[in-house]
């Protein structure tokens, strides 16, 4: 597999030459990803980031049978998003505080750590006999903690992630996509199986598989140290940047960190209004419609269907197809030529995508009361527009995440993971205001 990405994937195939010549040590040795290490590992990155978030909605079944014969039992997801966005804000707004009064720090170790035991503590919940409200009040304090370290997980793995070169902050981007395919597939089978398994079994292994991804993620930080290529670049506070240590598409970059000064957090924001305002919006409108919208479409095939066009199979069929588009899209810009960092281009990008949203409400969203006129009445062209949204929403938010620290005008390193933790917040509001307008877009149906 490696082998053939290196022959096939541009920057596989030259990474090697052209870290020779742009990248020494100072014991003059060649800094080289050996075995593009460093860029899997960051690919892992992008995989336990998203997945605790993913794990706990996918295990509805089994806290709604937990939440039994409470007030929770049929409003807990509403709970869970409620809490997780608000800490997550909260942190975050936070983070961007403390970088206006301090240098950003970039140690991801300690929200892993974290992170591995809110898993293993919930795999030894779905042990015990604790039911209703204690259960419910446990669960929340964990999605809690786990909304904070989450926020300071992102922050840490995109402020280090844009020290590097753009197609590591791609590889981010890529495992997140991952992880959203994985669970949808996993969705996809549970709703195949003729004999389900119980909602204790399913969870058992939901939280078992991000156990073992947060340690991996863990062990990945220790290795991910070691390695020349990542101290070098996680260093460069400390070494003279020249002009031969930049990417193509940041040429201007050439100043050293002794030779330029720092520009502060608040004229920061200002300055990348435009890129935060390209990634926050890519994610608000995707928001608006997905699942809120989307899961309600159904077939428009009369009745008796087939299996794979029943409510909850199809339901399952668009999360697959979402996550999957989406994580196409967010692979796209492996290839140089398909990468587009120029601010205005992507805010083009980004609010074009506002024509998706009369395209879903003309779809077959049943609702009470449908006020809507119908005129997308096909199955084939519901899932093609799905296609399409899917792929826009990963390749112009990766692009936007990956043209951020690209700017001419960041001239430092430490601006660089800056610029990242400020894009990892605008990624996580443009969520929270696109799942609160959700109930705009559905009150148009």
């Amino acid at each position: 597999m490696l082998r053939y990405l290196k022959g096939k994937v541009p920057f596989l195939r030259n990474q090697g030459q052209e870290e020779e010549t742009q990248c020494l040590l100072d014991t003059q040795q060649p800094c080289v990803d050996r075995g593009y290490l460093v860029y899997w590992i960051f690919f892992l990155y992008g995989i336990a980031m998203l997945l605790p978030w993913n794990v706990f909605i996918t295990a509805s079944d089994y806290f709604s049978h937990r939440f039994e014969n409470t007030l929770y039992q049929d409003t807990f997801q509403s709970y869970f998003s409620s809490y997780f966005t608000t800490t997550n804000l909260v942190c975050f707004v936070f983070l961007i505080w403390r970088q206006s009064t301090k240098a950003p720090t970039s140690d991801a170790v300690y929200p892993i750590v974290l992170n591995t035991l809110v898993f293993a503590a919930m795999t030894l919940s779905v042990m015990t006999d604790m039911q209703g409200l204690d259960y419910f009040r446990l669960v929340l304090g964990l999605l809690v903690l786990t909304g904070a370290t989450t926020s300071v997980y992102q922050a840490a793995v995109f402020a280090e992630a844009s020290r590097f070169p753009p197609q590591y902050i791609q590889a981010v981007m890529s495992g997140q996509g991952v992880a959203g395919v994985a669970v949808a597939v996993s969705s996809l089978v549970s709703a195949l199986a003729s004999t389900k398994t119980s909602p204790q079994a399913s969870a058992m292994m939901y939280f078992v598989s991000a156990l073992v991804i947060t340690v991996a993620a863990l062990v990945g930080r220790v290795i991910v140290q070691q390695q020349p290529f990542y101290q070098y670049y996680v260093g460069r506070d400390t070494k003279q940047v020249s002009s031969s240590d930049v990417t193509l598409e940041n040429e201007d970059d050439t100043l050293s960190s002794d030779s330029a000064s720092i520009m502060d957090t608040w004229t920061m924001i200002r300055r990348s209004k435009v890129m935060t305002l390209t990634v926050a919006y890519v994610f608000a409108i995707t928001l608006m419609v997905f699942p809120a919208i989307t899961s309600l479409v159904k077939s428009t095939q009369p009745p008796p269907r087939s299996r794979w066009f029943q409510d909850d199979m199809f339901v399952a069929v668009h999360f697959v197809l979402f996550n999957l588009g989406d994580w196409i899209g967010r692979f796209l810009p492996m290839w140089p030529a398909l990468r587009v960092l120029k601010p205005k281009p992507l805010l083009l990008m980004s609010l074009a995508r506002t024509a998706f949203l009369p395209l879903f409400v003309g779809c077959n969203v049943v609702v009470d009361h449908r006020q809507a006129e119908l005129w997308i009445n096909s199955d084939l062209l519901y899932f093609v527009i799905v296609l399409v949204f899917s792929i826009s929403n990963g390749y112009v938010g990766s692009l936007a995440m990956m043209a951020a620290p690209a700017q001419p005008y960041l001239r430092h390193a430490s601006e660089k993971a800056r610029i990242g933790t400020l894009m990892s917040f605008a990624l996580v509001f443009g969520l929270a205001v696109g799942g609160a307008l959700s109930f705009t877009v559905r009150d148009l149906v």
